[in-house]
């Protein structure tokens, strides 16, 4: 059982980075208090970006995000998918 859950926990880790977001796995009351904490931080500091995508072609694109002489981390989607054509 505790193979299976690790398995679920490195899925969880995989979706999460995919779609630029993160995953917790408190083990103690404490750890909740932290993860919290840094959810509450983040949150606070949040900015949302978007674009049109310039082709419907109903593929899977790559993400690529730079920001100049930055000390923050971005926690971006890796990728997109772009919407069928009509």
């Amino acid at each position: 059982m505790k193979e299976v859950f690790g398995e679920a926990d490195k899925w969880l880790s995989q979706l999460a980075h995919a779609t630029g977001g993160r995953a917790y796995f408190p083990k103690s009351t404490q750890e909740f208090g932290e993860a919290y904490a840094e959810i509450a931080q983040l949150i606070r500091h949040e900015y949302s970006l978007a674009f049109a995508p310039p082709a419907a072609d109903n593929q899977l694109h790559s993400l690529k995000i730079k920001v100049k002489g930055s000390a923050f981390q971005v926690d971006h989607r890796q990728a997109y998918l772009a919407p069928a054509a009509n």
